[in-house]
């Protein structure tokens, strides 16, 4: 499910040039299309203290944001004035997290819908709220470089359904998958085995895998029957740091962390 969150805006709305349309500082070369992790924040007792922060700017002006639980993006400008401006609220999934966590993704977007001031460099980002809260950010490459595909254990940590991530049962061995030159070695918790795999751009395809048929419980099972299924059909891949996405066309995917 997604949920939009409407933020007025606090200042101005960015005003057109007099030779044409508005044109966006030299700041935004720095602020579009990279990704920042929290660093420091001064936020004075808010529910943003204890959390991973992580803001991607993208080549098409959207503001992706993902605290503890769910995610959040929406359109987005910089002003003239350096300030960020949410151009329509933010859309944000609905995982079912507890309070506390669900609370911090509303302070984000709310934080982020009351125009920040920027500041920005090869490698730090600023946004200082008008109540005073700094963020600091660091650029992702810088503070966590993404990991290579190949040669990585890969370890599953939520089940993808839709707009529903489940998490992986605590307790068991941990399902594994690790890419080699031309082989995809698989753990699902239970069964092993590999496969063919090719490359194309950011789209996997992996040939049908043979795995053992030893029999456990249904937790474990759920998680291998999930990877099996997403593993099915030609999936794109997205790496940002530590975390692999894969995903398939059904909507099904699998979220794993680097070992």
């Amino acid at each position: 499910m997604l949920v939009l969150f409407a933020v007025a805006g606090c200042g101005e709305q960015p005003k057109d040039t007099p030779g044409g349309s508005f044109k966006e500082p030299v700041e935004g070369d720095l602020l579009w299309g990279h990704t920042f992790l929290l660093a420091e924040a001064d936020t004075a007792g808010t529910a943003l203290e204890g959390t991973d922060l992580s803001l991607r700017f993208t080549d098409k002006h959207e503001v992706q944001a993902r605290a503890s639980c769910n995610s959040m993006s929406g359109p987005a400008s910089l002003g003239e004035d350096n300030r960020l401006r949410l151009d329509n609220g933010m859309s944000m999934t609905e995982m079912g997290c507890d309070d506390v966590r669900h609370d911090q993704d509303k302070w984000i977007v709310t934080f982020l819908g009351a125009e920040p001031a920027v500041t920005v460099t090869a490698e730090r980002l600023t946004l200082t709220g008008q109540d005073g809260v700094v963020l600091e950010l660091t650029e992702q490459s810088v503070a966590d470089p993404d990991r290579p595909l190949v040669g990585t254990v890969w370890t599953v940590g939520s089940l993808v359904d839709g707009q529903t991530a489940s998490s992986a049962p605590a307790g068991a061995r941990p399902a594994t998958m690790e890419f080699g030159d031309g082989r995809v070695d698989v753990f699902t918790g239970c069964n092993s085995g590999s496969a063919a795999y090719t490359l194309a751009g950011k789209t996997i395809t992996v040939e049908p895998l043979l795995l053992t048929r030893k029999a456990c419980d249904g937790g474990i099972m759920t998680v291998e029957s999930a990877m099996v299924a997403v593993l099915t059909e030609p999936v794109s891949y997205d790496i940002t740091s530590s975390t692999l996405a894969l995903d398939n066309p059904s909507g099904k995917g699998l979220r794993l962390s680097a070992e």
